[in-house]
Order: structure tokens, then sequence, then C-alpha cells
């Protein structure tokens, strides 16, 4: 016996499917569990599976066909197998029995029964139509009896009406597209989902383009050619030749600067301002002690030779309006703190007034770089040739820890120590980060 072929029922809201198209052709074998139409809801597009095994006996819609569910579309069985009447779809173009009714002649008032709250006449089989097509009654020309609008004239309407599945409708309404624009693919031209999402495609790269072009036009009428300076052009070159020649490598370590604070405050009692001292001060101090422990930190690379340099010399950058300098404090490791502040605060001074000496920018062994006033977390310092390393202080930041059993807020801060591979490694550059460490974190050692 030949088995039928339904439209599904996916839902419970689900009331009728459109046919997208078959997949097979009438004669062609089926097998049980092979998909054999694909067809459109008002929420997906789906492929259906043949209940059973043999030959498409018959298809009694076509693509672009919208089916009640549960209605037979065709049947699948033995190779000439009879199939019984179809007669679906001519019943679903007639109106319901109840339309042909004709009413006692005491309570004839069809248009009065027939009409909705618009006050237009319609048999409700035709108001389900207009309803889940999208058309407005009001557009459409009735031919009942009795002024009334029927199936057949809403089914004249739809065909006079850009053809949409539901699912394609609804994607329309809720994108913006206007169907009368649109081409449909389907089935005698019948609109599908796809068709409406190339329409806003193309309707999305259009508007970027615009803006594209509008931004373009904007950024032309306020472009400024500049030229650099002298200053630029050498710190360009600096940089480039620093970023491209040098095997570099970053090494970060935190350190805790709870007591370095403590002790910074300490020595700022009672002192006037120029006469206070930075925590850069003692950064640079720190530094210094570091450098004059471990030798590799002064050499610089000449050829194919090591150069080891006595003096410890610290650079310190310094930003200024129209570039970066690196004014140099000498023997940093033979002064006193309050010595290397005096002379920080002057280097920084000539540097934003313009008045450094030649003198007192080079010769450097190690610089480093503070950024920690902006709250930087981490970065990569550039290496200032010929030196071996430099150190990026940033800021410091609030931490949870635990102190003898007690959970207390300490100050943490990350250093950043980039160095030249070609004359460290990095075994020698973590151990001196650890003594850094060791020398920030107890923080009177750096004042012996």
């Amino acid at each position: 016996m030949a088995t039928e072929l339904t439209m599904p029922k996916n839902d419970m809201d689900m009331e009728e499917g459109t046919i997208v198209k078959w997949l097979k052709n009438v004669g062609d074998k089926v097998e049980k569990g092979e998909m054999f139409m694909e067809i459109e809801t008002d929420k997906t597009s789906m492929e259906i599976e043949s209940p059973a095994t043999g030959v498409l006996l018959a298809q009694f819609y076509q693509g672009g066909d919208v089916v009640p569910v549960n209605t037979v579309m065709g049947y699948v069985g033995e190779a000439g197998e009879a199939v019984p009447e179809q007669g679906a779809k001519a019943a679903a173009e007639e109106a319901p029995k109840e339309e042909k009714k004709e009413a006692p002649a005491a309570e004839k008032a069809p248009a009065k029964v027939l009409s909705d709250a618009s006050g237009i006449p319609a048999t409700p089989y035709a108001k389900k139509l207009a309803k889940d097509n999208g058309i407005d009654l009001k557009e459409v020309v009735p031919t009942g009896r009795h002024g009334e609008i029927r199936a057949i004239d809403v089914f004249t309407a739809i065909e006079a009406s850009p053809v949409a599945t539901p699912l394609a409708k609804a994607m329309a309404a809720d994108l913006g597209v206007d169907l009368s624009t649109i081409q449909g693919s389907g089935y005698r031209g019948k609109i599908l989902s796809d068709d409406i999402k190339a329409a806003f495609a193309q309707a999305q790269t259009a508007a970027e383009e615009e803006n594209v072009a509008g931004a373009m036009k904007e950024i032309a009428e306020v472009l400024e050619r500049r030229k650099l300076s002298s200053m630029r052009k050498a710190i360009m070159k600096n940089m480039n030749s620093s970023h491209t020649e040098i095997p570099s490598v970053t090494q970060n370590i935190k350190v805790d600067v709870t007591e370095l604070l403590a002790l910074r405050a300490k020595i700022n009692e009672g002192k006037e301002k120029a006469e206070k001292v930075s925590v850069n001060d003692l950064i640079i101090k720190a530094v210094g002690k570091a450098t004059a422990k471990f030798e590799r930190f002064r050499m610089t690379l000449e050829g194919n030779e090591y150069v080891v340099h006595n003096q410890v010399n610290v650079g310190m950058a310094v930003g200024i309006t129209d570039g970066l300098v690196v004014p140099v404090i000498k023997d940093v490791d033979k002064k006193t703190l309050l010595q290397v502040s005096k002379d920080a605060k002057e280097l920084a001074k000539k540097a934003r007034d313009g008045k450094l000496k030649s003198s007192e920018m080079g010769d450097g062994r190690i610089t480093i770089s503070n950024i920690g006033m902006y709250g930087t977390h981490s970065f990569t310092p550039i290496i200032n040739q010929p030196e071996a390393s430099i150190v990026g202080v940033c800021g410091t930041e609030d931490e949870l820890a635990l102190v003898d059993g007690q959970v207390v807020v300490r100050k943490k801060m990350m250093i950043c120590v980039t160095f030249d591979h070609r004359i460290l490694n990095g075994t020698e550059v973590c151990e001196f980060e650890s003594y850094l460490k060791e020398l920030i974190e107890n923080p009177v050692t750096i004042l012996i």
C-alpha cells in the first residue's frame, strides 16, 4: 500500500508550510529517511525525510504552493502502484461549507454576520488567508453574492501582490526590506528568505560604502602634513635601529613598594617641595646599586668585543614637547640619595627648558623609563643604544596579601627589564631583577 507524504506539523503554532522545491521527481527511487522535499515555514527552512522506501508515485503540489499541515502532498510506494484520488488542493480553494449555507430569511444579514471589527464583510476562511498572507481586506475586490469577500478574492489579491513565504515576510518586516523591490528566486518568482537576506546584505554594503566615502572625504578635508623636527628624526632613527638590530627580550617582575613609599614619606617629613625625594629618585639609586653589582649590565658591544665600563651612569627618560631626551646621572653608586635626587631634578628641568649639554646626555650604562604616573600596568621599553638594557617602571596597584596571618593591602609595582640578548642572557637578568626587588622591598638597604 502506498505511503502518504504529508506536510509535517513541526510545532503547536504551525498551520501551513510552503514548498520550496521537490528534491525527487515522480518515478525516482526514494529511500526511507532520504530527503525528498524542502519546505519553508514562518520560522525556518527545512528538508523532509521520506517515511518509507519505494518510488515517488505522485506529486499533488509544486514549488511555491502553500500547503496546510497534515495535507497529503504525494505518495511513495511500489512502481506502478495505484494512488488514491487527491482533491485536497481543489478543496483548499473552495470556501468553507458554512459559507455556502444560506441563513433563514428572517436572519439574512450576511454582511453584518461576516464583517469584522473594520466593517468589511468576508468569509472566515478569506479572513484567515488575508491575515496569513499580509493582505489588507480593504484592497480586495469582493465577488460574493452579498458583497462579501471570498477566499478566491483573496487568492486573486495574493497573485497581484509580491508573493513571499511567511518566513520571508517576517524577515522583511524585521529588517525593513521592501518586498516590492525584490525579484523572487522561488517557484514562479516567489520571494524566499534567502532573497531577503541577499537584499538586506546588498543594502548594508551600499550603506557602508557610503559611510566610508563620507569618512574619507572628511579625512581629506582635515588632512595636514607636518615635517619631522630634527629631534623626531633622531628619535625615529635611534628607535628603529634599536628595534631592528638588537635581539631584545623583556622580562617582568612584580615588587612590593609598600615599605619604599613609607620610607619616602618619612624622609620627606618637614622638607620643602623642592627638597623632597621622589619614588623615581629611590628607583634610580636602587638600579645604580644593582648595576654596580652585575658587571654585564655595564657592558657594551663593539664589533666582536665586549667593553666593560666601570662608571655606573644611569640615564632617565624625560618627555618634552616634541620628543624624548635621556639625561644621565653620573656615578650613581657613589652618590647619596639626596645628591641623586638633586641631580635628577636639575637635569629634568634643563631637559624641559632645552638647555641640556651634550655631556649630560651621553655615556650612560643603563636607562630608566618611568611611566608609573599614568597607571601603566606593564610595557616593553626600547633599549637606548649602545646600552645593554633599560628598566621600565610601572604604576602602583593595591593588592591583597597575607602578612603574619593577616590579610592586608599592599602596594605592588611591575618592573620591566628589556635587554640585549647578545650581551645578557635570561638567567643573568633574573638575578639582576631579584636583587633589585630585594632592594626595593627593603628600601633601607638602598641607602647603605
